[in-house]
């Protein structure tokens, strides 16, 4: 008799714990950068799998967004034709359904071994009508210093050491952006072309620390 009580008493007690309802699941999407000059092409990975159909990308291209979905992610690159077991450099985290993704390929500074790395930026998916919306990424591993960015006229955006990423600016189009550091000889004057209604970042990597390359990736 008492074994049965026993028993009804788990089945009840069971029957009240209720289960965690599963997280929801939607799209995100991501894209890959080759911000690295000595690189060769880069085929690319999402958890473990080489994206179908995609071409490799070559130094200072942007791949297409790519559709997964939200959750656990891992991204990677690999030299072309190789796998993502021997991978150079990725990301790996837990994304929110909408999120809009961009994985940049570089490398650490030089004073700090520079090894491969992968470096994630958010893309912000709302534009704004009558302006460009502008964010900037240092990516020179030789310049173990701060970046600056600023218009033309000399207005200060931001500043900011490697590997960082700055929020969006809303800017005029046919703004020019001005990009200086300590070490760098001349600084660097670009027209991006900004038009509004669109979102761009600017990444700038150097093949020393006294010279800059900048290089503009419009988003879709």
């Amino acid at each position: 008799m008492k074994k049965l009580l026993y028993l009804g008493l788990i089945v009840l007690f069971a029957s009240c714990v209720k289960q965690p309802a599963p997280e929801p699941v939607g799209e995100i999407k991501v894209r890959f950068v080759n911000a690295l000059e000595t690189s060769v092409a880069q085929d690319m990975f999402i958890r473990g799998a080489k994206i179908p159909n995609s071409v490799a990308v070559l130094y200072g291209q942007a791949s297409p967004y790519a559709v997964t979905t939200s959750g656990d992610n891992a991204f990677a690159f690999a030299n072309m034709g190789t796998t993502e077991g021997v991978a150079n450099a990725g990301v790996a985290g837990k994304f929110e359904i909408g999120d809009k993704l961009s994985i940049y390929y570089s490398k650490k500074l030089l004073s700090q071994g520079g090894g491969l790395i992968a470096a994630l930026k958010y893309d912000d998916p709302v534009t704004v009508p009558d302006k460009a919306k502008v964010s900037f990424i240092h990516l020179n591993h030789n310049l173990n210093n701060v970046m600056n960015f600023l218009t033309e006229d000399g207005e200060v955006l931001h500043s900011m050491g490697f590997g960082l990423t700055s929020k969006y600016f809303a800017l005029a189009p046919g703004t020019k952006i001005k990009i200086n550091a300590a070490t760098v000889t001349e600084p660097l004057l670009i027209d991006p072309l900004l038009e509004a209604g669109k979102n761009y970042t600017i990444w700038v990597d150097g093949p020393s620390e006294t010279v800059l390359v900048a290089h503009v990736a419009p988003q879709d």
